[in-house]
């Protein structure tokens, strides 16, 4: 019988691929990276770049976007704030972008302009992080340092992994979904698009959490969690909003 995967896709045996974490960021070959934003998302993603240009990756970081004026002309790590978003439309030939941002709703908008300008997007993956072959990474997702995800775990598009967090076997994350500091994800937990996930929280097996749902620092679930519900504690209990959704930098 044919060994089949997420998907209905072939798995892949063994002793027929053996992959690095590099070999997870791309492009693999030469390019020009542009990082969209220059709040906390984006200055602690340099901390990858670097890793993975140390690990051999030929690319050249020209800077950041950012639509705050009082920003142009600053420098983060030697890099220059080049101006707002619009300065894509003069960008080199071959360049790729990353979405800095981390409020997933805002990272979903950055996106589609991205997109819509026809620039391609790189995918970032720390050296140090743990993944088996049986791993599918999405376009313009970032992983950081100290992270585990182990089998038949599937990220969507633009999704970020903090450090030190653990995904286990067959964990599907939404697209535009943000994974706080060791948060833990047990097997076959499914977030959909555009969820937060607060630092350290917690989710045993097989629970889901709705679209843009917030799980605030140290929470542990136990239910599944309707969309665009905030949720927190020990267990995790559904919370009234105050104010809106607050806006992650």
């Amino acid at each position: 019988m044919e060994n089949r995967g997420l998907g209905g896709r072939r798995r892949r045996g063994l002793r027929e691929l053996v992959r690095t974490p590099r070999a997870l960021s791309r492009p693999e070959g030469p390019c020009s990276i542009v990082i969209v934003g220059a709040g906390a998302l984006a200055r602690d993603s340099i901390s990858v770049f670097d890793a993975v240009c140390r690990a051999g990756a030929p690319w050249r970081l020209l800077g950041f976007l950012d639509e705050r004026e009082q920003l142009w002309g600053e420098r983060y790590f030697d890099l220059p704030v080049l101006g707002p978003l619009s300065w894509l439309d003069r960008a080199p030939a071959g360049a790729h972008i990353f979405i800095g941002v981390g409020d997933p709703a805002a990272r979903r908008r950055l996106a589609a302009d991205v997109a819509a300008r026809g620039l391609p997007f790189c995918t970032v993956v720390h050296p140090g992080v743990e993944a088996s072959p049986w791993v599918r990474i999405g376009t313009g997702c970032i992983i950081f340092a100290g992270c585990t995800l182990t089998v038949e775990v599937e990220l969507g598009e633009h999704v970020v992994v903090n450090p030190q967090c653990s995904l286990a076997h067959d964990v599907c994350v939404g697209a535009y979904s943000y994974i706080s500091p060791g948060v833990d994800l047990a097997g076959k937990v499914r977030l959909e698009e555009e969820v937060f996930m607060g630092t350290g929280a917690a989710v045993i097996p097989g629970r889901r959490i709705g679209r843009g749902a917030v799980i605030g620092a140290g929470a542990v679930v136990i239910d599944d969690i309707p969309p665009g519900v905030t949720a927190v504690g020990v267990p995790a209990r559904a919370v009234k909003p105050e104010g809106g959704r607050v806006e992650r930098s």
